[in-house]
């Protein structure tokens, strides 16, 4: 696996990691961008399941936004908080990344999630994105009213389809 660091507020937790596969090059490619919670494990078992069937390599992208940040950003434990946050959701997303045997990457960076996940999908000359579908709750629904969510912003564009799981699914049937 080939680790490299990026820039941004914390440089320590921004990386971009590969498993290229030795069988033979890939022509498809999947973004899937993925965040903070429970739900990014659902994503990426069917953005996993998804590659397999499809034979194609996995492009997965996290950017680092407020929502990874612990809440008290003047608290001694800060640091802490964060470093066990980021370390503990790489080692999680390429342990399940290492079950998947094709090429796959893994950026962690910081920046406009939309605006990365299409940069990436430009890229690699994406057949489509893969996204969780859009949180519950007051604030998330005023996102969606205004266009400023991930997902809304991701569904304007006219390039890639956009395949948004809801939560609790698992994989593509």
């Amino acid at each position: 696996m080939n680790h490299q660091h990026h820039h941004g507020p914390h440089p320590e937790y921004s990386c971009h990691l590969t498993n290229p596969s030795t069988d033979h090059v890939r022509t498809r490619h999947i973004v899937l961008g993925i965040g903070t919670g429970s739900t990014s494990k659902n994503v990426l078992s069917y953005a996993l399941t998804l590659a397999a069937k499809e034979d194609s390599a996995l492009h997965v992208v996290h950017c680092i936004t407020s929502e990874d940040l612990p809440v008290e950003t003047d608290s001694p434990q800060f640091e802490t908080r964060l470093h066990d946050e980021m370390v503990a959701q790489r080692e999680q997303t390429t342990s399940t990344l290492a079950s998947h045997t094709d090429t796959w990457t893994y950026d962690c960076t910081y920046g406009d999630p939309a605006g990365v996940i299409l940069a990436t999908a430009d890229k690699y000359d994406a057949f489509t994105i893969v996204i969780g579908s859009p949180r519950k709750g007051a604030a998330s629904a005023v996102s969606q009213l205004i266009h400023s969510s991930v997902s809304s912003r991701l569904n304007r564009q006219n390039r890639y389809p956009v395949i948004s799981v809801p939560a609790g699914v698992r994989s593509a049937r």
